[in-house]
Formats: C-alpha cells, structure tokens, sequence
C-alpha cells in the first residue's frame, strides 16, 4: 500500500467490509419490515347457480269493449269511475227497462254523468240482444 494512505493495514479493508455487509443486511431486514405484504390471492369468482321455478302461464286477453248488456256487477265494477253500487244500479237499470239501445242511455242511471261516460265510450258497447 502506499505510503500516507489513511488504510495502510489489512485489518482497515475487512473492518471496510465487514461495515458494509452489517449495512447491507440491515438494509435488507429494514426493507423486509417496512414493505406491506402481498395481499391473498382473491377467491375463484362462484360459480351460476341455476335456480329452479315455476313457470306461470300468462293469458293475454284482448281488449275488447265490455257489452252492457251482458256484462255482470263484477265486470262493470272493473271499469273506472264505476264501483259497487254504480254497477248495482246499472244492472238494476237493465233489468227495470230491458237492454241498452245506446251508450247514452248509460246518463239515465243515477251518478253516471257526461265526463264519466266519455271515460267509458272507449271501454263499452251495446250489442243488441
């Protein structure tokens, strides 16, 4: 080695080592320590499960005009505007005077008047008997 030189022993370059392999190491358990953990591995995504039902039927039923003259006290009650006592006295009204001519006559029975029966005209009919 050369002369002057503040490493002038063997000694001064394993202690230099020795130094840097403590540092290294400590370097190592530091990052080991401060580093978060892989999070676990996520879970199979679950399977379908095939749900067993009932299939119920549905029955379309097409929109035609109800006829006054065949219609019951339970038909007309489905109609808007109209409830039990409103079709109790529209089936009263038929039976006392036979059956319906026209929709107008539907202003002869009392609580029927001309905004209701505009609601009405598109949802009944009168067939003659």
């Amino acid at each position: 080695m050369r002369t002057g030189s503040k490493s002038c022993s063997h000694k001064a370059g394993a202690r230099f080592w020795a130094a840097a392999l403590l540092v290294f190491a400590l370097l190592i358990y530091a990052g080991t320590q401060w580093i978060p953990p892989r999070s676990p591995a996520r879970p199979p995504a679950p399977k379908p499960v095939e749900v067993t039902g009932v299939v119920v039927p549905l029955e379309f039923v097409e929109a035609t005009p109800l006829d006054l003259n065949q219609a019951t006290k339970e038909q007309l009650m489905a109609l808007p505007g109209i409830g039990p006592a409103l079709a109790q006295r529209i089936v009263a009204w038929r039976e006392e005077h036979g059956p319906f001519a026209s929709l107008d006559e539907l202003l002869e029975v009392p609580g029927i008047g001309e905004e209701l029966l505009a609601t009405l005209r598109p949802l009944v009919t009168v067939k003659p008997p």
